[in-house]
């Protein structure tokens, strides 16, 4: 589901596009905010390189400068469905040494990734005791609706000067 309104102007953003971007992020069942730019500065991406949710990168496809959209993203294209596989209880052993514990708070554990990268993985509190911890694994917002509006303040097209991600990285993108 999804609204267009607005102005809009110049060139169609498209596979490659570097896209400048307001938005407000908020859960569809309650209308709680989880994410704005507002008072920050705009979001600058560029589509294709992964650097938002598939879901949100596919409808700013065909946004043009200074058009409007609000979308909402299931949670099979944003972070998931929940995993009840995700909710262990492991030992509270010397991990959470000096880690204050609190039901429902948001803890983070540094991992490796596959290029030996640090990581933060945000773990949420489920509950605990003397012994034992329930983490749960799942990202915060796994198995929500996400409701987005989003404004676009610039498309610039792909050409050969912006060229960040390679060709093959398009094609690929595009048999997607």
């Amino acid at each position: 589901m999804f609204a267009s309104f607005g102005c809009a102007s110049g060139p169609k953003a498209d596979l490659g596009s570097v896209v400048t971007f307001d938005y407000v992020g908020t859960y569809k069942k309650t209308g709680k905010e989880f994410d704005t730019t507002k008072g920050k500065k705009p979001l600058e991406i560029m589509i294709g390189s992964k650097q938002l949710l598939k879901g949100f990168e596919d409808k700013l496809v065909g946004m043009r400068k200074g058009s409007s959209k609000t979308f909402i993203l299931k949670p099979e294209e944003a972070y998931g469905v929940r995993d009840p596989k995700k909710v262990v209880e492991i030992e509270r052993d010397k991990r959470f040494e000096g880690v204050e514990l609190k039901k429902d708070a948001v803890i983070y554990a540094i991992n490796k990734d596959a290029n030996g990268n640090n990581v933060s993985t945000p773990l949420k509190v489920v509950s605990f005791s003397d012994n034992k911890v329930t983490i749960d694994y799942n990202h915060p917002l796994a198995g929500e609706e996400l409701k987005f509006k989003v404004k676009v303040i610039d498309v610039k097209p792909f050409d050969d000067r912006t060229k960040v991600i390679t060709e093959a990285d398009l094609q690929a993108a595009k048999k997607k």
